[in-house]
Formats: C-alpha cells, structure tokens, sequence
C-alpha cells in the first residue's frame, strides 16, 4: 500500500487508471501486487477522521476559510482550469 501510495503521489499528471501507477518508478512491485494490496489492504477510518480533524485551517488576513481548491458546485464552463 506505499508503494501505491508513494506512486500516486509521484506520478506526473493525474492518475487515470490503476495500471499507470504500477508503471510509475516509485511501485518497484508487479502489476498483480498493486490489486493483491488493494484488496488486502485497510484503513482505520476513526484514526484518519482524527488526523484530517487535527490539520490547521487555512484562513486569510481576515479570518476567512481560503480552500486550497474550488469547493463550490457550480458550473462555470468560461472558468480557466488548469490542464
């Protein structure tokens, strides 16, 4: 599961499919251990809830929330968006 992890962290661009991944430098495994570790592999939810719940807010000179990403629902189909 780090190795995948570390792979799609790593990799160039946004990840599309689970096979790119297992291409990339950082999953030194076979193709078959990529899905052999996602079915195998766990995640305690009330530990990551903790951890997320803990991080900082980020918040601008006026005490306002300042999200990282575009949170809101609309479409804006003139909005710039990155490649």
């Amino acid at each position: 599961m780090f190795e995948l992890t570390d792979a799609a962290l790593c990799a160039d661009g946004p990840v599309t499919s689970l096979v790119e991944l297992s291409l990339t430098p950082e999953h030194r495994r076979g193709h078959g251990t990529l899905y052999q570790a996602l079915n195998q592999g766990r995640i305690d939810t009330d530990r990551f809830r903790g951890i997320v719940a803990r991080q900082p807010i980020p918040r601008d000179n006026d005490g306002r929330i300042m999200p990282a990403i575009d949170i809101s629902h609309w479409l804006r189909p003139d909005a710039d968006t990155s490649p």
